[in-house]
């Protein structure tokens, strides 16, 4: 039995299938009902007693179904880690199962610094309780106990964040982020900005943003109603006048006419990904008592994340070597990075423009290195328009970021794991030259890109 789940957030579809085995069980529990038992024969990633549906009442529960034998599961469990490190302190708590021994999990949890929590179910209590027919499949248990959603692992985020309460649109998170701002509030602002760096797009209409600020109105995620066909005089820096605007934005006299020259002239495909990334940076660069934090509670990706975008003194990049845990995650995951990279550069080479070999071995070799989880298309069905690298859904317009992002966090990682501080000045001509030397191998190996969509 096979199965495609839907990736929901329009105008992606998910199309390879992510079921690979069938287990006869009970029927599934549907969304609306009340969450059966959980148990398991021991815990990983655990501390105190096991977890139940009781002692766990007012968080949101994640179920992530799984096993290492599972080549879809293995493939997303670096986007349940990221679920983990992401959601963890804001109400989130991921449970993964699987019926193998905690001695065959223990060591692919350690190689991979997966830090979630992990239940060895080999009598398939819990498996059968929720009528796992195959895998992975997740489950979301809202704060009452209930069930509010059953997928895959691609499309559990947004029912966590639902689940949550967590508002996720761009739009409203930008305006939420200039609100707090203007309240001078710094922990409201720095969560709030944190969201907007995690849910900021690469390419953002922030024309029809400012045009329904200006007009008084909200402009809906998705509207096409503040949009103004013709700039009246395009804007030379829209980051620069968006800086402005944020600070002024207290003050509705200043605050006005930046809206207006944005209005008038803004981009309508702004990256409001580096902006965002820009601004948390500037106003939150990585402290030492931030960094021990993280490692103590073993986010070592978010660690390593953080230093290569938030702009660390030479005092935390010393601590952060000095770190063995940190350097042993590093060691490992290094090549990971470079290989996403890779995979990356695939997609935006080949993949995404329509430049696939021609020759049929070539082909096949190809797709055979790319080994992705699914692919994402257009609403016609005629292009793909993101893949799944890493456990995340990597779109054409942010694949360019996400190459980068791995490379450099590869670099950082390969100093980190020889236990020396990473040098981040120069860091970026270093990426520019790994994705050049990438792109040159690919061409080696595939031939030239030669676009074919028209």
């Amino acid at each position: 039995m096979t199965h495609s789940p839907v990736v929901r957030s329009h105008p992606f579809r998910l199309l390879a299938p992510l079921v690979v085995a069938v287990v006869g069980v009970a029927q599934q529990p549907t969304v609306g009902s009340a969450a059966p038992a959980i148990a398991a024969d021991s815990w990983l990633n655990w501390d105190g007693e096991a977890p139940t549906l009781a002692s766990l009442q007012g968080r949101v529960v994640l179920l992530e179904f799984w096993g290492t034998w599972c080549g879809p599961c293995v493939r997303a469990m670096p986007g349940i880690q990221k679920l983990h490190e992401r959601y963890k302190d804001r109400g989130l708590t991921v449970l993964a199962i699987t019926y193998e021994p905690a001695a065959t999990v223990r060591p692919f949890l350690a190689e991979h610094g997966y830090t979630m929590a992990v239940g060895s179910d080999p009598s398939k209590q819990t498996i059968s309780a929720y009528g796992i027919r195959g895998w992975p499949t997740t489950y979301v248990l809202d704060r009452e106990g209930k069930i509010a959603h059953v997928g895959s692992p691609y499309d559990a985020e947004t029912a966590v964040e639902r689940a949550l309460g967590l508002e996720a649109g761009p739009v409203t998170l930008l305006s939420s982020y200039l609100e707090t701002i203007a309240g001078r509030d710094t922990k409201a602002g720095r969560e709030a900005l944190e969201r907007l760096v995690e849910k900021a797009p690469h390419t953002f209409d922030l024309r029809a943003w400012a045009k329904g600020h200006v007009a008084g109105e909200t402009v809906g995620e998705g509207s096409d109603s503040g949009r103004v066909a013709t700039p009246a005089a395009a804007v030379k820096d829209a980051g620069e006048l968006l800086r402005r605007c944020a600070e002024a934005w207290g003050d509705e006299a200043r605050r006005t006419p930046l809206l207006e020259q944005l209005a008038t002239g803004g981009p309508a495909d702004f990256d409001l990904t580096a902006f965002a990334r820009a601004r948390f940076a500037a106003e939150f660069p990585l402290e030492l008592a931030e960094l021990k934090a993280m490692l103590k509670d073993k986010k070592y990706g978010s660690a390593v994340a953080a230093i290569v975008e938030r702009e660390p003194s030479a005092k935390v990049l010393s601590a952060a070597a000095k770190d063995r845990d940190l350097a042993k995650f590093c060691a490992g995951q290094a090549d990971d990075a470079t290989k996403m990279a890779h995979k990356g550069m695939m997609a935006a080479l080949y993949l995404f423009p329509g430049a696939l070999p021609k020759d049929e071995k070539v082909n096949s070799d190809f797709f055979r290195e790319l080994a992705v989880s699914g692919f994402a298309t257009s609403e016609d069905k005629k292009r793909i328009t993101g893949v799944m690298l890493g456990g995340e859904l990597v779109t054409s317009e942010q694949v360019a970021g996400y190459v980068d992002a791995q490379l450099g966090q590869a670099l950082v990682m390969a100093s980190l794991g020889d236990g020396k501080a990473p040098k981040l000045r120069g860091l970026d001509k270093l990426v520019e030259k790994q994705r050049t030397a990438i792109e040159r191998d690919l061409a080696g190996r595939y031939g030239k890109p030669e676009p074919r969509n028209k």
